[in-house]
C-alpha cells in the first residue's frame, strides 16, 4: 500500500458534532518483532496465515521468484520452494492446519492468469484456478473454512487490464468454480481485495470503493456509506457481523476508515479519521482481525511530514481506537501489509516490508 500516519483517538461528541483525533493515551498492547534465520530474506511480505500459535506460513517474493516463509515456534525461515521463479506474486494466504494451507495470487508469464497453490506440510503443489477471461486475472485474498470450503476474491478483465470486474471463486478441494459477482447491470466493475467468511453461506469481500456479499447462493454487491476518496483494504467477519477498514481523503492527506456490516446495510463504525496518528500526513489501515464487533485489531502505516514511514496497529474496545505500541527496525519506510490472529488466543501476527531486500518483517503482540 502507500503513506502512513501516527494514531489520533477520538474526543468527545457534543450532540451532534462530529469527533476530532486526538493522541491515544495508553497502549492496548506492545509488538515485538519475531526472529528470523538468515535466510529470511525478502523484497516483502504481503500476507500471513497462523493457525496455531507454533506455525505460520507468510508469503512474498525476492525479485520475480515467489517464497514462502515458515514460523516454528521460534524462529522464521525460509520454507519450501513454491517451484515458479516467473513473475508470480502470492497475495492471499489461508491456513487450516500446519498440513493445510491454500495461497492465491496471479501468475504474468503464464498469461497473467489468476494462480493458486497448496500446502500440504512439506511442499507446495500447483493448482488450476479459475479464469473467466483469457488474460489478466487475479486472485488477491482468500479464505478457508474448512479443507473442503475455500473462497477466493480479485479481479478479471477482458480488454488487457482495462475495465476490471470483480472474480470471486470457490475451492472444494479438488476444483476451482466460478461464482458470478452481478448487479443488475450484470458483471460488477471493481477489484476485490479481501475477503472474510464467518460460515460457507456468509462471507463478505470488499476493495477500494465496492462490497459484495455470498449468501451460500450467489454474490451480490451492497450499498457502502458515502465517504470522500473510501476505499476499503481488509474485512474480518464474526457471529453477527463484519467490519471492514481501509481510508478515506482529506484535503490533509489519508484518514482512517471503518465500517461494519451488521446483516442488512453497512455503516460507519466511528468518525472517519477516529484512528488518525496525531501529527502524522497519512494514516493506513491495511488489515484486520476482529472477535466480535467490539474487538478488534489493524495494522498498517503512518508517516511523518518528513516522509518516514512507520509501522501501526491499533485495537477498537467497542468506543474507541486505542494505539499500540509496535517497531519499525532498520531503515526505509516500515509498512504492515497482512495480519492473523490465532483461533482462540489473543496472539496476533502481523507481516510487511522495510523497503528493499533484506529481513523479513514480522510483528507480534
Amino acid at each position: 500500500m502507500s503513506p502512513l500516519r501516527r494514531l489520533g483517538l477520538i474526543a468527545a461528541v457534543i450532540g451532534t458534532v462530529v469527533l476530532m483525533s486526538l493522541t491515544a493515551n495508553a497502549a492496548t498492547s506492545t509488538w515485538n518483532v519475531m526472529p528470523d534465520d538468515q535466510s529470511a530474506t525478502a523484497d516483502g511480505l504481503s500476507a500471513v496465515s497462523c493457525p496455531s500459535v507454533s506455525f505460520c506460513l507468510a508469503l512474498g517474493s525476492n525479485g520475480p521468484e515467489p517464497e514462502s516463509f515458515q514460523w516454528n515456534g521460534s524462529s522464521w525461515a525460509l520454507s519450501a520452494r513454491i517451484g515458479q521463479e516467473d513473475e508470480s506474486n502470492l497475495n492471499g494466504i489461508s491456513c487450516m492446519s500446519a498440513t493445510y494451507c491454500l495461497a492465491v495470487g496471479w501468475n504474468f508469464y503464464h498469461g497473467s492468469t489468476a494462480a493458486a497453490w497448496l500446502w500440504n506440510g512439506s511442499s507446495w503443489s500447483n493448482l488450476t484456478a479459475y479464469n473467466p477471461a483469457t488474460k489478466w486475472n487475479s486472485l488477491n485474498a482468500v479464505k478457508c473454512v474448512s479443507a473442503s470450503y475455500c473462497e477466493a476474491v480479485g479481479s478479471y478483465s477482458k480488454y488487457e487490464g482495462f475495465g476490471q470486474h470483480a472474480l470471486a471463486e470457490v475451492w472444494n478441494g479438488s476444483t476451482w468454480t466460478g461464482q458470478p459477482v452481478n448487479g443488475a447491470k450484470g458483471p460488477v466493475p471493481g477489484v476485490l481485495d479481501a475477503v472474510a467468511c464467518a460460515s460457507a453461506s456468509r462471507c463478505e469481500a470488499v476493495g477500494g470503493g465496492l462490497a459484495a456479499g455470498w449468501n451460500g447462493t450467489k454474490w451480490s454487491p451492497q450499498g457502502l456509506p458515502t465517504v470522500n476518496g473510501g476505499q476499503l483494504h481488509g474485512v474480518s467477519c464474526y457471529r453477527t457481523g463484519c467490519t471492514s477498514v481501509g481510508t478515506s481523503s482529506s484535503g490533509g492527506g489519508i484518514e482512517t476508515l471503518a465500517e461494519t456490516w451488521n446483516g442488512a446495510r453497512w455503516a460507519l463504525q466511528s468518525p472517519v479519521g477516529s484512528g488518525n496518528v496525531t501529527g502524522a500526513v497519512n494514516t493506513i489501515w491495511n488489515a484486520i482481525h476482529c472477535g466480535s464487533a467490539s474487538n478488534c485489531t489493524v495494522v498498517g502505516e503512518w508517516d511523518s511530514a518528513s516522509t518516514s514511514n512507520y509501522t501501526l496497529a491499533e485495537a477498537w474496545n467497542g468506543s474507541t481506537w486505542v494505539e499500540d505500541t509496535t517497531p519499525s527496525p532498520g531503515s526505509g519506510g516500515h509498512h504492515l501489509t497482512a495480519l492473523s490472529c490465532t483461533p482462540g488466543t489473543q496472539v496476533c501476527t502481523a507481516v510487511g516490508w522495510t523497503g528493499g531486500t533484506g529481513p523479513i518483517l514480522a510483528e507480534r503482540n
